[in-house]
């Protein structure tokens, strides 16, 4: 079985082969696999939108096992593996380099795709020898993406976690409310600091379809158990899409949704409950301080068809 002529065949752009001892595995060779997405443009609605970052990851993960699989029942010793660090392998590469933001970038792709990680208990030779050395940031003078950034996230220091609007989103605890009016309509992923990065090409694909927030707040359930096949089970759990769709509710200053909202305080999640509350406060403000949205920056929509 030529396990790399069978992941380009499943839709992975790249694969690279390096020593597994330089990865700290006992296995001899590992596989990252790359899965390239395209970047959508943005428009404003108030549905949620998910990045296409996810829906990729996705896809890739499923045509991944499936190889794993064909493997096995060849007795080729192919495993797929979550316990392998892949930035400093990616440091390390040549025609790979790394922005602020923490990003990894492709050459032809950006930081627009996905990565699997195999190992496979076979010699091969090695796609690109690893320099000895981590190269430097790419970024020289630019500053974009500290401008960029909703909740100064990164700066001269670096970038910082704690503030980035996916480090919270779907965890199941209540977002920092200092962050809350920054997430506008994103149930799931941040683009900014890649929209504006002038290594990634300019935003050309397709916009995903957004999940309408009546649904996910009215039949969570239901909406996650939708959800799952777009971006996997563990991201689509429902008390935490419910917790977020919340929040994005009262970031759009969604009225129509006000009822839902004030059904939720009884919810038994402490995270939907509180987020509930903070959504109710922001519209009632919306509706009492005309100029309340704009100063706030309430609408950060990013995409454009509704399921």
């Amino acid at each position: 079985m030529d396990v790399v002529r069978e992941l380009i065949g499943a839709g992975f752009f790249r694969v690279i082969a390096v020593p597994g001892n330089a990865c700290g595995t006992v296995e001899h060779t590992v596989l990252l696999a790359l899965w390239r997405y395209e970047a959508e443009g943005a428009s404003g609605t108030s549905e949620g939108w998910i990045h296409p970052y996810y829906p990729a990851s996705q896809r890739a993960y499923r045509a991944v096992q499936h190889c794993v699989r064909c493997a096995e029942a060849k007795g080729v010793p192919l495993r797929l593996r979550n316990d392998i660090r892949v930035k400093p392998i990616f440091a390390r590469l040549p025609g790979f380099t790394q922005g602020r933001n923490t990003l990894s970038y492709a050459e032809g792709a950006g930081s627009r795709f996905h990565v699997q990680i195999m190992t496979l208990d076979m010699p091969m030779d090695e796609t690109i020898p690893l320099q000895e050395e981590p190269h430097s940031l790419h970024c020289g003078d630019c500053r974009r993406c500290m401008t960029a950034c909703p909740t100064g996230a990164i700066d001269e220091n670096g970038y910082h976690r704690e503030k980035c609007l996916r480090n919270w989103m779907l965890t199941g605890k209540p977002v920092p409310p200092e962050l809350r009016i920054a997430m506008g309509n994103r149930l799931l992923g941040c683009d900014e600091c890649q929209r504006c990065c002038p290594h990634n090409p300019p935003p050309s694909g397709e916009t995903q379809p957004l999940v309408p927030l009546a649904e996910l707040l009215a039949r969570p359930k239901e909406a996650s158990a939708a959800l799952q096949k777009l971006i996997g089970v563990n991201l689509a759990l429902p008390n935490r899409v419910l917790a977020q769709a919340c929040l994005l509710a009262g970031c759009e200053g969604r009225e129509d949704l006000m009822d839902t909202l004030q059904s939720l305080a009884a919810h038994p999640s402490e995270t939907v409950r509180e987020h509930a509350a903070w959504a109710e406060v922001q519209i009632t403000k919306r509706r009492t301080q005309p100029f309340f949205a704009e100063e706030a920056g309430i609408s950060c929509s990013s995409g454009q068809n509704t399921l």
